[in-house]
């Protein structure tokens, strides 16, 4: 067989029936089938063997849940297939989907094949296609084109790639180098964790806008839910990326567009009502090292939103808040200090919060006079 498609399930019963008979149905045959029960407890495992009782190309595999990421490295090691397709339990595909993938992808050698996709919400469909216009990209055009505008392509939260795991065909080689030391306990942005490293690996990519993954939105998928440890998460996402990018030659390039994709990931946990008002308020991930020990300085809007994202998250460790206001501040309950406090401190960075430019530089040229390194101030909100 040439392609192995791999279904992670977590107590999915009400969508599986349809998401395994859409595979099934393809009109390509070569495929073997990887049903990875992720330890659910509702009738989820028991159809899948059902299923296997009937199709002898169905492989179930019953493990303890331990998330997604965990859920799909353990149907790419059970793959014999020289390329990987993934599938979301909750959705389903057209019966052309593995043709319309495996075609570009061995009639000019390809790496990745990129295709689009419909999502489904409220009985509404909606076709969604990648940014970066539909074709073939060589080696030369994929350090050009692609990851220049990959992961950001020009507005907020724009993908110049789609980043989804599942509306793509995978070499399994170099997909399971994708899965060496990932951090299994990212559960929001898992698709991204591997698909953007793995373009970075490649050296052929075709792109192509059919659309022809069903792609289901309800109360209870992840996107719809986000979770009290959100913030956590952003931080390990952030981590893994900052440290695969690193690695590439490219990082120059892909750093700004990391810190572009964590102010959406920011903007994408809040609620409705606080999206349009804090959109542009991200702590600045890409320049401050994980694990640093900070000063921030500045509690105003800017400087209240950033010390509400650290104290969500292990990213670094609040050494202290300063403001020049610390008094007043102190006085309606925020744990406000002097700025004249900061030679007392140990640090590693003072990250200056505060929207209006000429008083960032007023407080960098304070920070300057005191003695205060040049390299240990970050200048937020630019």
């Amino acid at each position: 067989m040439k392609i192995s498609v791999i279904v992670p399930i977590y107590n999915a019963e009400s969508f599986l029936e349809k998401c395994i008979d859409s595979i099934l149905k393809q009109t390509y045959i070569g495929f073997e089938l990887i049903l990875v029960d992720d330890g659910s407890w509702d009738r989820s495992g028991s159809i899948c063997d059902e299923f296997s009782k009937k199709d002898d190309r169905i492989q179930v595999i019953h493990k303890k849940n331990e998330g997604l990421i965990c859920a799909r490295i353990t149907g790419v090691e059970a793959a014999k297939g020289e390329y990987v397709a993934f599938v979301d339990a909750d959705d389903w595909v057209e019966d052309s989907f593995l043709e319309r993938l495996v075609n570009p992808m061995e009639d000019v050698g390809a790496d990745i094949v990129v295709s689009g996709c419909i999502s489904e919400i409220d009985g509404r469909s909606d076709k969604i296609t990648n940014l970066i216009p539909s074709g073939i990209y060589d080696e030369n055009q994929l350090k050009t084109v692609i990851v220049p505008q990959m992961l950001c392509y020009k507005e907020f939260y724009q993908f110049g790639i789609l980043p989804y795991m599942w509306n793509k065909l995978f070499c399994r080689d170099i997909l399971r180098t994708c899965y060496v030391d990932i951090d299994t306990k990212i559960y929001d942005g898992e698709d991204v964790a591997v698909v953007y490293p793995y373009l970075l690996q490649v050296k052929k990519a075709v792109v192509i806008e059919d659309c022809l993954y069903h792609y289901r939105i309800h109360e209870n998928s992840m996107t719809a839910k986000k979770k009290d440890s959100f913030y956590e998460n952003i931080s390990r996402l952030y981590l893994h990326l900052n440290r695969q990018f690193g690695a590439s030659e490219y990082y120059d390039l892909l750093l700004p567009q990391l810190k572009q994709y964590m102010k959406w990931m920011v903007w994408n946990g809040l609620s409705e009502e606080e999206r349009e008002k804090e959109r542009q308020y991200c702590f600045p991930f890409g320049k401050v090292a994980g694990g640093s020990e900070i000063i921030l300085y500045g509690a105003g809007g800017v400087g209240i939103r950033y010390y509400q994202q650290l104290k969500r998250t292990d990213y670094c460790r609040l050494i202290s808040w300063v403001d020049r206001g610390y008094s007043r501040l102190a006085a309606h309950g925020l744990p406000v200090e002097s700025p004249g406090a900061i030679p007392l401190k140990k640090y590693d960075y003072i990250v200056i919060a505060v929207a209006n430019a000429e008083i960032r530089e007023e407080i960098k040229m304070y920070l300057l006079d005191i003695g205060i390194k040049e390299v240990q101030i970050v200048m937020g909100e630019e």
